[in-house]
């Protein structure tokens, strides 16, 4: 019976062929989903990404003091991103 059963994600993923047992969903370390693909530090291509990404925000906000990239420290991947803004002196008088 096909019916009343939630079609998500997997459910697409493995429709055509049946999953293995040493498929895994997500990563052991950092438990991302292994089918996306994510930008990772480790990677000299996706770290420059990463660098003109900060670039562009910083050049944008001119409030943003710094930005930190946060990445899983075993695998590498991207994880978020860590802003620290400028505190308005003016806000304090």
């Amino acid at each position: 019976m096909k019916g009343n059963k939630p079609l998500d994600r997997d459910y697409f993923k493995y429709k055509d062929r049946p999953k293995r047992e040493s498929d895994k969903d997500f990563t052991s370390c950092c438990g991302l989903d292994t089918s996306r693909d994510i930008l990772n530090v480790k990677s000299k291509h996706d770290w420059e990404l990463i660098e003109d990404y900060i670039e562009e925000q910083l050049r944008i906000y001119s409030n943003t003091e710094k930005i930190t990239p946060v990445s899983c420290e075993v695998c590498g991947r991207l994880l978020e991103y860590v802003c620290k803004l400028k505190q308005d002196k003016n806000l304090w008088r």
